[in-house]
């Protein structure tokens, strides 16, 4: 066997192919495949972190990483470059899913979901004390300004649903991905935050988790920003300074918050977090929809063919 491949992935590919495939299931991953002959291993597909040292020295000529997953931050990243070993990651396959999550959480706040949900339990009938034939009840998305901060794969999803809404589209980072059409305005440098973070209305945080961008949303930061905004974090965790959140939601400093990725994951049951005001918390799981099996199938199977026919692979990372 030439090809190694975590077996909760063995559905998603094609039958001709899985013949010709070693697959280990989790806990024998966590036990660096002891037991198994790994020596002729060439390309391994597995989640970032098992792609660690000890894994590594009892596969000695693999040559590539096919991680399971967009971020490589637990990917032991000085031993794949000691070893010449290429990295590939599934970027673009949750994007889909995480953008339709985003914009349910935007209406969540925007249509004042937990409000009327309760009214339902309540059994309450409530205009919001407002006359029915002149009535605002909810903010509507249209005409807002949505802040993009990292305009890859998923802030590219992203930008095309906001302008189903009317939406106005403003970015920090690359552009990449998708016609500048969809870009109302753009900033490309850290002085320029403040003001990127003074004209939106809805953040969504696309980063990746580097010495940049660790923190990047402090207490500065939510200072800039406007006491109607909502923040939503579907990155990493540690982009986002916690406490300065738990404090700019507590002082009204912003609107609301909608954190899918936290510093500490599980999020601990004493964190301050679950009690905060206006927070929506998910559970790490923004890019679990139904579509992205089939995306990261696609994916998978593609590089293995590339690898088969020596072919160039697809979403290869530079480190």
């Amino acid at each position: 066997m030439k090809i190694l491949c975590n077996s909760l992935y063995k559905p998603l590919l094609a039958t001709d192919i899985s013949k010709e495939i070693l697959f280990l299931d989790d806990e024998q991953c966590k036990s660096c495949g002891e037991g198994f002959d790994l020596s002729e291993i060439e390309m391994a597909i597995m989640q970032p972190f098992f792609f660690n040292k000890e894994f590594l020295d009892r596969m000695p000529k693999l040559k590539i990483a096919q991680i399971t997953g967009a971020g490589y931050d637990r990917v032991d990243l000085t031993e794949l470059k000691k070893r010449n070993i290429c990295l590939c990651n599934s970027k673009g396959v949750m994007s889909v899913s995480i953008a339709e999550d985003v914009f349910a959480k935007m209406l969540f706040f925007s249509r004042q979901i937990r409000v009327v949900e309760q009214d339902r339990i309540d059994h309450k009938w409530d205009l919001f004390g407002q006359n029915q034939w002149m009535c605002s009840c909810y903010e509507d998305l249209y005409g807002k300004v949505l802040g993009i901060m990292g305009y890859g794969s998923i802030g590219g999803e992203i930008a095309k649903r906001s302008k189903a809404f009317g939406m106005k589209n403003y970015t920090y980072g690359n552009r990449l991905y998708l016609n500048d059409s969809l870009i109302d305005h753009s900033y490309s440098h850290p002085e320029q935050l403040p003001e990127f973070y003074r004209e939106c209305d809805y953040i969504v945080i696309c980063l990746p988790l580097n010495d940049k961008t660790r923190g990047i949303i402090s207490t500065e930061a939510f200072a800039s920003m406007k006491k109607s905004a909502v923040l939503i974090n579907v990155a990493r965790g540690p982009i986002v300074d916690q406490n300065a959140l738990v404090e700019a939601l507590k002082a009204g400093t912003i609107k609301a918050a909608a954190i899918d990725v936290f510093d500490v994951e599980p999020l601990p049951a004493d964190s301050e977090l679950w009690e905060c005001p206006n927070l929506f918390i998910s559970s790490h799981k923004a890019g679990m929809g139904d579509s992205w099996k089939r995306f990261i199938g696609d994916l998978i199977m593609r590089n293995i063919e590339h690898y088969i026919r020596e072919t160039p692979l697809e979403n290869k990372i530079s480190f």
